[in-house]
């Protein structure tokens, strides 16, 4: 069985949350037969490393394309191609349908595109059975960021500026909703991370929906512990530069830090991962450290008394818990931060949804070590019966077989 992967990221270094779900992809198709992959990204990308030797890929490919937001005359065209959201870069595809063409030989038993932009990119097509993969909804981002409280202003132009903010937002959920249909009108099958997204696509009329869960690899030394570290560290870690994880970051370094601090005096904030130049003002060790990217993510996990997700907006599932839970690392996030893992607050992580709620559940699991174990098995109990990556990529395979009317791979 032969399958071609069209994916809207390169997996290589698996150093983050989207990252780790394609090279897991990869592996579970694999196990069906070879694979060709051509990532479709940023022409402003820089960092690359070699494909994973073990997987045996037999093509793999870039693609660059300027993957900036319209702006000009081709806001202006977006504007006016309502099937098209206005968050979503399409003017390359000319760019890359070339590319692609001259990457594809041959009949494909299966095409995989790993998110819509590659799929819009490449003109929407169908190339027989097809899976799209919708590892976030995109439309359930805006959501819960409309959701989001903000403090009343008595000035005109601000409530004038949020207004047409508002209805920019509601337009762009219309348009995603119609890709989305779209997609799922013309491929096979389309994939979501968890039963929420799927219950949530499936109310937007989707049909054809399958779930494939972020996984996260079996660790046979979890780096998590007992005892609680002098200093106490919480670590926040992700792609700095997602709008949602800096809206986080801040949040953890200007609310929850000073509401624990009352509390634990001695605690400390690193924030790891690639970031936006902005977030260097929440710098002020030995407090908050803005870290940056790290080679190996282990280094920060090792000194990590709490992972902490205080994300409120956003979609998909967080690798980043399921990375804490396989180290037997206690987790404290907001409801949303955790949505789609079916964890239970006070079982597998303790959950806050306001600043004071945050640190107020840091505080315990500094002070209980009693806590700290329950939740560390807990969520390391989650992890081994739902998020191990090998069961996850036997899932990826039969979902393959059956959409390519393979009885075997």
């Amino acid at each position: 069985m032969r399958t071609l992967v069209v994916a809207g990221d390169y997996p290589w270094p698996e150093d983050r949350g989207p990252r780790m779900r394609l090279a897991m992809v990869l592996r579970g198709l694999r196990l069906c037969g070879p694979v060709e992959l051509c990532s479709v990204i940023s022409q402003f990308r820089t960092d690359f490393d070699a494909p994973d030797e073990t997987l045996q890929l037999s093509k793999v490919a870039r693609v660059g394309f300027d993957n900036r937001t319209a702006s000009g005359a081709g806001l202006l065209a977006s504007l006016w191609r309502p099937s098209m959201p206005l968050g979503l870069p399409w003017q390359d595809r000319s760019t890359v349908q070339r590319a692609l063409a001259r990457f594809m030989s041959g009949r494909y038993d299966l095409v995989w595109f790993f998110g819509a932009r590659p799929w819009v990119l490449a003109g929407e097509p169908v190339f027989g059975p097809t899976i799209i993969d919708l590892d976030d909804l995109e439309d359930q981002k805006i959501v819960a960021r409309l959701s989001m409280p903000h403090s009343p202003s008595s000035e005109w132009p601000q409530r004038i500026r949020r207004q047409g903010s508002t209805m920019v937002a509601h337009e762009e959920i219309r348009r995603w909703r119609r890709l989305h249909r779209r997609a799922a009108q013309r491929a096979s099958a389309i994939a979501v991370c968890s039963t929420l997204d799927a219950e949530r696509a499936a109310k937007g009329g989707l049909a054809n929906v399958a779930v494939v869960p972020n996984g996260y690899r079996t660790v046979e030394h979890p780096l998590g512990r007992t005892g609680v570290g002098s200093p106490p560290t919480l670590l926040f870690q992700g792609l700095l530069r997602y709008p949602p994880n800096i809206e986080a970051a801040r949040m953890l370094a200007s609310e929850v830090g000073p509401a624990l601090w009352a509390m634990i005096p001695a605690a400390q904030i690193r924030l790891v991962g690639e970031h936006h130049p902005d977030l260097m003002e929440l710098h002020d060790p030995p407090r908050v450290t803005v870290v940056g990217r790290v080679p190996d993510i282990a280094t920060e996990l090792a000194q990590a008394d709490i992972v902490v997700v205080p994300i409120r907006y956003g979609s998909g599932t967080r690798v980043k818990i399921l990375e804490a839970f396989a180290h037997r690392i206690p987790v404290v996030s907001t409801t949303l931060g955790a949505e789609g893992l079916g964890a239970v607050d006070g079982v597998h992580l303790l959950i806050g949804d306001t600043a004071p709620a945050l640190a107020e559940s840091c505080a315990r699991l500094l002070r209980d070590v009693r806590l700290r174990e329950a939740v560390a098995s807990g969520g390391e109990a989650l992890f081994s019966d739902r998020f191990r990556t090998d069961v996850i990529e036997e899932g990826i395979a039969g979902l393959a077989r059956t959409v390519a009317g393979r009885r075997e791979c």
